[in-house]
């Protein structure tokens, strides 16, 4: 899972493109980067962490020019080296362009092999690389009829938006796994992974780019065409369940409306239980409680404070770090806690090693009764297009059952939300989602 943005047509490009990474960088913390293009041709600069590590002022007036494309990445193709952090930057015979990439593209080995075979040489260890070989070996006569060409090879996950000339040139696979917006400021076009990086450089949403869409963006025009139509496509609902920031907008409604109406519907199925007080796990927990104590009558009630410098432990690529980070983010608020009946929400449950924790936590403090609520079905499934939960072995729902996790995370009772309240709740009157996570039905392999 990673954050893109691409804009064209503002002096302040790379300034507005830096912003963007901010308002994204709970997609991925690992590395980013920016590329831009002016009159002098392309710059761009990567680096390994967060957006304010590795930008400067000085580098960001260096990047000069009235187009540019960033990147924030959370590595699920490739390690965690700066060679694979985007976005990726190539000369072909169409010319130079820089492309970054949200998704995971399910065919890469397949692809890989046979360019390589070919003689394609690759400098990176991650997926994205491969669209800049298909394009290279490509037989169209231009950039545009190569880029087609090439995407309609791959399977799987792809979000992309491409740098070429002073165009951004944006694309949705056509399962529409991975979200891909379009914001407009006057006679600028803007792209985004989020609603809320358009926000937070002054962009109006206008749509979406739809999936099987190609849509390019250069002196404030803009085209649009379906290069490859599905009847029905895929939106990934983990993205609303816990990727996504509150703030942004899915399917007309704000993801912090979405999660606080899944709250009210953990409420309704589980209206025998009672309890002093109700809480969530920030900061995506919040929410869920929030909508859990308004359809119950239980008082809300904070017993966590985050530490917002923390990364999210579910965005680390080792479990080590994993469960460091969730020791160190959330320090438990005492007095709300002792002696009482606490029911505690959370968006979902995973590997369980955070839920352990935090668990321990409310019990080392006196809570007297924990009733652990989850967000969502349980996880059974590995995710293929671009979350990292690889293998079945590490979900605690493939080896546990319910009574078990109670156990295991120590907790006295333990419910998870049934799957049709989940997608009427995210769906907002649309079932188009892929879920492959809780019933492993997956749209592509």
């Amino acid at each position: 899972m990673c954050g893109i943005f691409g804009i064209t047509n503002n002096k302040n490009a790379s300034f507005l493109t830096y912003i963007a990474l901010y308002s994204l960088q709970h997609r991925g913390q690992e590395s980013c980067g920016i590329a831009s293009f002016s009159n002098n041709g392309f710059k761009y600069y990567n680096g390994m962490g967060l957006v304010q590590e590795v930008f400067n002022k000085d580098i960001i007036n260096d990047l000069s020019g009235n187009t540019a494309v960033g990147h924030v990445r959370y590595s699920t193709t490739g390690s965690s080296v700066i060679t694979n952090a985007q976005p990726l930057f190539f000369n072909t015979k169409f010319g130079e362009f820089a492309v970054a990439h949200n998704g995971n593209i399910v065919n890469s080995a397949e692809l890989k092999e046979t360019l390589s075979k070919s003689g394609s040489i690759f400098q990176t260890t991650t997926d994205s690389e491969i669209i800049a070989h298909l394009i290279s070996t490509s037989k169209s006569d231009n950039f545009i009829d190569a880029l087609i060409e090439s995407v309609k090879k791959l399977k799987g996950a792809y979000s992309f938006v491409f740098l070429y000339e002073n165009s951004i040139i944006a694309v949705r696979d056509p399962w529409g796994f991975r979200p891909l917006v379009i914001g407009k400021n006057g006679d600028s076009i803007a792209f985004a992974s989020e609603s809320c990086a358009l926000d937070g450089t002054g962009y109006a949403f206008t749509s979406e780019v739809m999936p099987g869409e190609i849509v390019i963006a250069k002196n404030g025009d803009i085209k649009r065409f379906i290069y490859k139509s599905f009847d029905k496509y895929f939106r990934c609902i983990f993205e609303q369940v816990y990727f996504a920031r509150p703030d942004s907008v899915v399917l007309d409604k704000t993801i912090f409306m979405t999660r606080y109406e899944i709250g009210r519907s953990l409420a309704k199925q589980s209206v025998d239980l009672t309890a002093d007080i109700v809480s969530g796990v920030p900061d995506s927990g919040t929410a869920y409680a929030l909508g859990f104590s308004e359809q119950s009558g239980i008082p809300y009630m904070p017993v966590f404070m985050k530490n917002h410098y923390a990364p999210r432990s579910f965005l680390q690529p080792q479990q080590t770090l994993r469960e460091f980070i969730a020791d160190l983010k959330l320090s438990p608020i005492k007095d709300t806690i002792k002696g009482r009946d606490i029911i505690l929400v959370d968006d979902s449950l995973v590997r369980g090693t955070t839920s352990k924790k935090i668990i321990s936590k409310l019990r080392a403090c006196g809570a007297k009764k924990i009733t652990f609520i989850v967000g969502s079905p349980p996880i059974k499934g590995p995710c293929c297009y671009g979350i990292d939960t690889p293998d079945e072995h590490e979900l605690i729902a493939n080896n546990m059952t319910v009574s078990e996790i109670e156990k295991f995370i120590g907790v006295d009772k333990l419910c998870y939300l049934d799957m049709e309240s989940l997608v009427n709740a995210c769906g907002n009157g649309n079932k188009n989602f892929c879920k492959a996570c809780f019933d492993r039905k997956y749209p592509v392999k």
